[in-house]
């Protein structure tokens, strides 16, 4: 060892020649003042001892190569914390070896440190770039970069002498030549194509003033001799650097010292260059320059005379029109930005000295804003890539960048979300997570040289600053001393803990709504998304404490984890769903995302969802791998790009079920094995690959249970509840794991305490209430861990065996020894599961009469490896179910008592009605296997029962007698208003469900649920069996509750039931938005990992919100499969109608709601829709709607009675195909396959790589439902499918263009599906005008845009649809009512779908955004040209000029659209020569004011017009009237002669040169020019007739000769051209 030092430090000695120190023992003796100046932001590890006593030279930081134990496979060298700077490229190569001697080497340059100061970010020299960029001379390039590699090494060799000497020297032009061409080299931007101008740009005093202050150049091309065609495309080399001054660190006298500060803005800025140099070659030498500030001044100014001076050579009109073009091109919210910092700007020049409030204040936001704003239209899909743009973490070694879909405004939406999480970067927390204002005032007065006043624990930052930044923390997660280790996570765990609170307080859907935070509230989401990002590097830090040997360390590091993986608010919301009594499974918790809209489903959102880590990603760590060959292939770069997409992936890649096996196996403390199960229990959670990763890691399941039985059998801890809870998990993820389970015995081992018999309640409760409450939670977990095995068709017959145990708890107890003794809620918790054991017992009989029809043998065609439960031992199980209904008075009663005490009111009510719930689900289940099979049969034969169980009859009686209903006409006004005594108990149940808090509501919920499945069973079955009773006259003898029971229960309590329905339909009309609103940037949530909801606000879709709304849906489509089999005799025609509406109106709502595991509420949504009466319905109202109208043309045609089923049956299959089916492996076609020799290799498409396929064959098998391959929540617009869906509906969403083409050459059954989905939308459209005004319509929701879309994708296929007369006057019905509201909105200015911008537009911008709100391009989809090319040419091909098609295509010239859209219409058109075939103005959709004004003010598309105007294209669309030739007339001539006499002068002027030269050529023209110079406004016709027509428009037409004089320029050959129209236009009015 001491050989291997010696040659380490000679080699060290011959490459830095340095001397080494005396080092000296620290921690032996103090240290005194002198001393303490050399220890500048180093942490010192105790123990470190030196070779002599001169303490001239200080000990330089550690620098160790972190070995995690155990070594992880490639983890074996740790990240190194020292800066690069005091590194070299040599000594890389031979780091290993000098770790040790490093230690004991000084470094000299460090007895000159100064105080660490603030870092200075200055901005980019680019003076020099243009000139670069636009000189075609090849060889001045190469010598300027031999120059630049020269001035750098000079630059370099300057700070090293400036570092010795300490003297300042002043920056000479020369410098920043070079270190500007270094960085501008190491840019990749291809700036010859965007910066290879004809003329010197143009800017403003203002503009001027805005760039200078942020540092930006913005060079654009400005082609004015030919300006046909304007490039837009306009890339921005700007690198904003904010200078942030500081009072605390002062420049002694006249020296100041270049500094070499580490920047990570530098740093990533340079990172993309093939070779990184050490930072003080990379980085240019202004960066670093934080004390002279005179060489940047001096470029400022350089660069300010330089503008100045061509700005005197420009005129006003120039001025003007070039300002006017760079806003035009320039992103909206970029403009917007670079205003503000001007302003910002000014203001520092007046008030100098605020400056250090007005930097710290706006250095966060306003450079993260430029960054994000200038790159938005290049921004990758990856989520974690765009919330640090800063990060130097890039993708190694992975192709797997996720795709999303960025919806409407998601430019700005998304910038505004990136730059609140950007903002996150320089708050400063306390070390109980608090946010911690900064002091300058305290700042200001701290001094440079006293070192006792700084903070020694922090190596990186500010260290006079209070607080520690997220990164700050981090880093010190990475300390020598353990301690400095502990503190800094526990810092971390207290901001995550209380980021988590707040996320979970925020309203749901609030993510990007109320981004603008009043007073000093704090950016909560912003920060959890921030910290679980890729930049903070969190994940990696975690990992390595993990394997720390310090035991506080590790408890922290995972205390932090579970706490991002958000495992008790997790587990509370799965702990309500394991309550629930609806028939639902639970579902993965992975962070998903939707896959991107294609052509073939109309762009149509709501595709499938993914995971946004692919599965195969998940490594099985020590499984599926092999150390020799995987080695070099995966690495800590890969295991930080998937905990960037999700976090609980990254764990499981980074090895950490190994690690927490080991922990376990090593007598861990009761926090530190509490808080890793709880690990465990999320990653099992967390997605079928991990739950398979668990099962694999060896021993690790074995070393749970052992856990579970070394500690004492007899107490009960919260490991042994979390550990039975680990293992219900696992045996829900698969089914053979449970087997595997009861096989090796570990079921009997963690089940036996429910052998235990408890005689009585007193002796539970003897053994105290904190006894009583563990054991209460163990023994439910032990009971939902039988429940699961059951459902999986084991552990049947254990019944026999524990039922004893249960008996205590399956009776009523004593109310009020339970509440004196404060552990009701134990009690009712232990029945509770105890009930929904037998509910899954139920669900294993066999149906009743089949099973006494075979004497008691298990029915034929049994799984013979699945067990079944016997009736023999149901009997005793209703009884006591029996027992609770009787039960039902005393409880209220007891429950009324306390109303006095609110706390006992509100704590125990909830308790009691879970228990009633489970009780109601267990007798329904029972019930429902009474019902015969074949009841359809069994009705059209005339059949009956011939008899039923005595507690069908018993149950019956006692649900009257209890008045749960009451069976009499209610007040529906005021019904579930009040908890009134003498209402019945459903209908305060109504009450408690809105007036209560989430649990008693969600309680209610679903006992009213349970409830009715009992109620319906028991009328069916009562029915049924009433064809066996010979006399009627035998119900004379029965009493009033058994008349009521044999007349049926359903038809005695209509009235009631109706109130109930409407009282829910008005709920689920409030909150279909909150699950629309969650679905953000096409994620299910902003933040990776299994958090809360994955950081959405308020929880997301894991909110008690959603939840809450879910199991509303499920219980309101329960009262419409209801009412959908009862006909309603005793209700009146209208009031029917009326009914029937609410009805639809509520599906609607269910569709919005239903998640991914409520795909049966859908199905009966469908259902109701979808019957032939419904439809029927539909037709009514769209021919009411019709009459009542009065511009849609009246149909002289009717549907018959087959149209009706057709339609049933083709939209029902169509629906449930292209909305409700997984996504599967479709068979690769004949093009996907590859021939290598004589083997044909079969293509498997990315989405279904070999994980995902193990995946969807384990659904079948599993009882949790998977987010991804499916895709529920249904989008808004999910009704406008039929006529958006271009394929199949079973192939939706894989389609590819060439199927496209395909499909519009044999469209196949489209047409019918488009006919059967037209009809459909127009009768939804028809019927929600005639709901009330503050009703929320999901159709009227819809925006206008995706409708109008629709139109024209079924057109896409061709004429088929507007071939059949009936088909094609709904179609052109569709068209008149869009139109309508295409107006309307029109007349309202500013849309709704703007309103909730969260950016600051200017009010220029805001103006356009009002007008243009059909914004296809940035809605629908980025390539919408391209679906405009494809829809003209069809429209050329195929529809010979069709009016209905034509004004379809019109459409897209309205001034409503935004601009770019319309100019690729007017391209398309204009290229396909068929401008003449569009219809007239005043046959297009809307009224003609929409597509005339405001008037056409962008100057690419006047020039398009022009440019179709000179080539002829419209030549015959003048002669035949068409809108094309109006639109160019009315805009050419309004701009010209009207709207803009004195702005934009130059473009007036090309625009009249062109049409007077094209005159000059085609004396054709001449017509058309004459009414382009007499072109009068519509709007002042009416006011010309009433004067002298005459007078007025001589007059007005000199004026405008004269305009096309002035614009000629005095071309003589264009004059003559104005004077021979100027004696047509005299000629043509005489």
């Amino acid at each position: 060892m001491e050989k291997k030092q010696e040659q380490q430090s000679s080699k060290k000695s011959k490459k830095t020649e340095r001397k080494v120190g005396s080092l000296k023992i620290f921690g032996s003796s103090s240290i005194n003042e002198d001393d303490a100046s050399s220890l500048v932001g180093s942490i010192i590890e105790k123990g470190i001892v030196s070779s002599n006593n001169n303490i001239s030279k200080p000990i330089p930081p550690p620098q160790p190569s972190v070995l995690p134990f155990p070594v992880a496979r490639h983890r074996s060298h740790g990240p190194h914390w020292t800066p690069r700077s005091n590194r070299n490229i040599d000594d890389e190569e031979e780091e290993d070896d000098e770790d040790e001697s490093e230690f004991a080497n000084v470094d000299p340059i460090s007895v000159f440190a100064k105080p660490v100061q603030r870092k200075e970010k200055k901005g980019l020299d680019l003076s020099t770039w243009k000139e670069l960029m636009q000189s075609n001379d090849i060889s001045k390039s190469k010598g300027r970069e031999v120059s630049k590699s020269v001035l750098g090494k000079t630059e370099r060799q300057m700070m090293d002498r400036e570092a010795m000497k300490v003297v300042g020297k002043k920056s000479t032009l020369s410098d920043s030549l070079g270190a500007n061409a270094d960085v501008v080299t190491s840019m990749d931007v291809d700036a010859e194509s965007h910066l290879n101008a004809h003329k010197p740009l143009a800017k403003t005093e203002e503009g001027i003033r805005s760039e200078l202050s942020v540092s930006s150049v913005t060079e654009m091309d400005l082609d004015v001799s030919d300006q046909r065609q304007l490039q837009e495309n306009i890339k921005d080399a700007e690198s904003d650097y904010f200078s942030r001054e500081s009072g605390l660190m002062a420049i002694d006298g006249q020296a100041s010292t270049k500094g070499m500060v580490y920047d990570d803005n530098a740093k990533a800025e340079c990172g993309r260059m093939e070779k990184i140099e050490p930072i003080q070659t990379a980085v240019p030498k202004q960066f670093h320059n934080l004390g002279n500030q005179q060489g940047s001044m001096s470029l400022a100014s350089e660069i300010d005379a330089e503008n100045r001076s061509r700005l005197a050579n420009m005129s006003h009109e120039e001025i003007a029109q070039a300002q006017a073009e760079i806003m035009e091109k320039m992103d909206p919210s970029l403009l917007n930005l670079l205003k503000k910092r001007g302003q910002e700007k000014l203001k520092k020049q007046k008030h100098p000295g605020s400056n250090l409030a007005a930097n710290s204040e706006l250095g966060i936001t306003c450079e993260n804003q430029s960054k994000m704003a200038i790159n938005c239209p290049n921004i990758e899909s990856n989520d974690s890539q765009k919330m640090t743009t800063n990060s130097n973490i890039t993708k190694s070694g992975f192709d797997n960048v996720l795709e999303q879909n960025v919806d409407p405004l998601s430019d700005s939406l998304w910038n505004a979300w990136s730059q609140r999480v950007e903002a996150v970067r320089e708050l400063r927390f306390s070390l109980d997570g608090a946010i911690v204002e900064n002091d300058f005032t305290q700042i200001s007065r701290t001094s440079d040289n006293n070192v006792a006043e700084r903070d020694f624990l922090r190596t990186d930052g500010d260290p006079g600053a209070a607080g520690y930044t997220i990164k700050e923390a981090v880093a010190l997660t990475r300390s020598m001393v353990p301690g400095q280790r502990a503190l800094a996570l526990h810092l971390l765990a207290s901001v995550l803990d209380k980021a988590l609170y707040n996320i979970h307080l925020n309203p749901v859907g609030s993510t990007l709504a109320g981004n603008k935070k009043v007073d000093n509230a704090v950016d909560w989401e912003a920060v959890w998304a921030f910290a679980l990002g890729p930049e903070p590097e969190l994940i990696l830090s975690l990992r390595m404490s993990l394997d720390d040997n310090h035991n506080s360390v590790v408890l922290a590091s995972a205390k932090i984890i579970q706490s991002i993986l958000s495992c008790d608010l997790n587990g509370n919301f799965f702990d309500f769903l394991e309550k629930t009594t609806i028939d639902v499974k639970n579902t993965y918790a992975a962070p998903i995302f939707r896959s991107k809209p294609e052509i073939d489903v109309g762009f149509l959102h709501g595709g499938f969802w993914k995971y946004s880590a692919k599965p195969s990603n998940i490594l099985l760590y020590g499984d599926n791998m092999v150390e020799d060959e995987t080695e070099g292939k995966h690495t800590i770069q890969d295991d930080i790009v998937v905990a960037g997409q999700d976090f609980a992936a990254g764990l499981v890649r980074m090895g950490i079920l190994p690690r927490i096996r080991y922990l376990l196996e090593t007598e861990p403390t009761a926090p530190l094995e509490e808080c890793m199960i709880s690990v465990l229990i999320a990653i099992a959670r967390h997605s079928p690959m991990c739950a398979n990763a668990i099962m694999k890691c060896q021993r690790l399941v074995q070393t749970v249970v052992n856990r579970f039985t070394a500690n004492n059998n007899m107490e009960v801890y919260p490991s042994k509840i979390k550990s039975v809870c680990l293992l219900k998990v696992l045996a829900q993820s698969d089914q053979k794991t449970c087997g595997e389970f009861l096989k090796n015995g570990i079921f009997q081992i963690m089940t036996w305490q429910l052998y235990q018999n408890t005689s009585s309640l007193e002796q539970w409760l003897k053994s105290g209430i904190e006894n009583c409450k563990l054991s209460s939670a163990l023994m439910v977990e032990q009971l939902r861990l039988w429940k699961v095995c059951i459902q999986n068709g084991y552990c049947v017959s254990y019944f026999s065996n524990i039922f004893p145990a249960l008996c205590l708890w399956l009776n009523p107890p004593t109310i009020e020894k339970l509440v004196e003794n404060n552990v009701l809620s134990e009690y009712a918790s232990i029945s509770e599961e105890a009930y929904l054991v037998l509910e899954s017992l139920a669900r294993r009989l066999p149906n009743f009469y089949s099973y006494k029809f075979q004497s008691d043998r298990i029915p034929e065609g049994a799984d013979d490896n699945v067990e079944t439960w016997s009736w023999s031992h149901v009997g005793p199980m209703v009884d006591l179910a029996v027992k609770w209904i009787s039960f039902k008075s005393t409880l209220i009663d007891s429950w009324v008592a306390m109303k006095g005490d609110s706390v006992s009111h509100d704590k125990y009510l909830p308790s009691i009605l879970w228990v009633y719930s489970a009780v109601m689900c267990m007798l329904s289940r029972v019930l429902e296997k009474v019902i015969p099979e074949d009841t359809i049969g069994l009705q059209e034969d005339g059949g009956h029962l011939p008899w039923l169980p005595d507690f069908v009859p018993k149950v019956g009686l006692e649900i009257i007698r209890n008045g749960i209903l009451s069976f009499t006409c209610v007040n529906s006004t005021q019904y579930g208003t009040n908890l009134a005594g003498g209402s019945s108990f459903i209908e305060q149940l109504c009450s408690l469900r809105q007036q209560s808090e989430f649990e008693t509501s969600y309680a209610s919920v679903c006992f009213l649920h349970g409830f009715f499945r009992v109620f319906i069973s028991i009328n069916n079955l009562i029915q049924f069996a009433k064809g066996g009773i010979s006399s009627p006259s035998k119900l004379c003898n029965f009493s009033q509750e058994e008349n009521i029971l044999a007349r049926g229960i359903l038809m005695e309590s209509l009235f009631e039931l109706r109130c109930v329905f409407n009282i829910f339909s008005k709920l689920i009309a409030s909150e279909w938005h909150f699950v629309q609103s969650v679905e953000v940037f096409g994620r299910g949530g902003p933040a990776p990992g299994v958090g809360l909801g994955w950081g959405a606000s308020g929880g997301g879709f894991w909110s008690k919100t959603v939840l809450l709304a879910q199991t509303d849906a499920w219980f309101l489509s329960q009262l419409l499969e209801i009412f959908q089999t009862v006909s309603v005799e005793v209700l009146p025609a209208d009031e029917d109608r009326t009914f029937t509406r609410e009805m639809i109106h509520s599906a609607l709502g269910l569709c919005l709601i239903a998640g991914p595991r409520d795909k049966v509420i859908v199905e009966k949504a469908l259902d109701v829709m979808l019957q032939v009466p419904v439809l029927k319905y539909l037709d009514l109202c769209i021919q009411r709607f019709i009459q009542d109208n009065g511009r849609i043309r009246v149909y002289r045609w009717e549907y018959k009675e087959d149209d009706y089923t057709l339609f049933s049956n083709i939209l029902a299959s169509h629906f449930r195909n292209r909305w409700l089916s997984n996504k599967k492996r479709l068979k690769a076609s004949n093009g996907d396959r590859t021939s290598r020799g004589s083997v044909s290799l079969e293509t498997i498409p990315e989405d279904m790589d070999p994980s995902n396929m193990m995946s969807q064959d384990h659904s079948s098998s599993s009882l949790i439902m998977e987010w991804a391959h499916q895709r529920l929540p249904l989008p808004m617009h999910w009704f406008l499918s039929p006529i958006s869906t271009l394929c199949d509906s079973k192939h939706a969403g894989f389609g590819r263009v060439s199927d496209i083409q395909n499909l519009m050459q044999d469209p196949g059954d489209i047409p019918e599906v488009a006919r059967a989905g037209m009809f459909f939308l127009l009768g939804l459209e028809a019927m929600s005008t005639y709901l009330s005004a503050n009703v929320a319509s999901p159709v009227h929701s819809v925006p206008l845009i995706w409708k109008l879309h629709s139109l024209s994708i079924i057109l896409l296929i061709g004429m088929a649809v507007l071939e059949e007369e009936k088909s094609k006057d709904v179609f052109e019905s569709l068209q008149e009512l869009y139109g309508q509201f295409l107006d309307e909105r029109r007349s309202k200015g500013r849309p709704e779908t703007i309103s909730n911008m969260s950016i600051n537009l200017l009010p220029e911008t805001r103006k356009k955004y009002d007008l243009e709100f059909l914004r296809f391009q940035s809605d629908i989809h980025e390539s919408y040209s391209t679906f405009i090319d494809a829809l003209v040419e069809q429209y050329a091909a195929v529809s010979f000029g069709d009016v209905i098609y034509g004004r379809q295509v019109a459409v897209y010239l309205h001034r409503c659209v935004e601009a770019p859209v319309r100019l690729s219409a007017w391209h398309a058109l204009s290229n396909s020569r068929v401008l003449e075939l569009l219809p007239p103005l005043q046959k297009c959709l809307g009224e003609a004011e929409g597509y005339l004004e405001p008037v056409e003010e962008n100057e690419a598309i006047l020039e398009a017009y022009v440019k179709s105007w000179v080539s002829g294209a419209l030549d015959k669309a003048a002669t035949r009237g068409s809108i094309a030739f109006t639109l160019v007339l009315h805009h050419l001539s309004s701009f010209v002669f009207i709207s803009h006499k004195s702005d934009k002068p130059l473009l007036r002027n090309k625009l009249v040169k062109s049409l007077l030269r094209d005159y000059s050529r085609k004396k054709q023209h001449e017509g058309m020019m004459l009414k382009f110079i007499q072109y009068t406004e519509p709007s002042t016709v009416a006011k010309a007739e009433k004067k002298d027509g005459l007078s007025l428009q001589r007059s007005s037409l000199e004026e405008r000769l004269e305009i096309l004089k002035e614009a000629c320029e005095g071309n003589p050959s264009l004059l003559a051209e104005v004077e021979k129209l100027k004696y047509s236009c005299l000629k043509g009015q005489l």
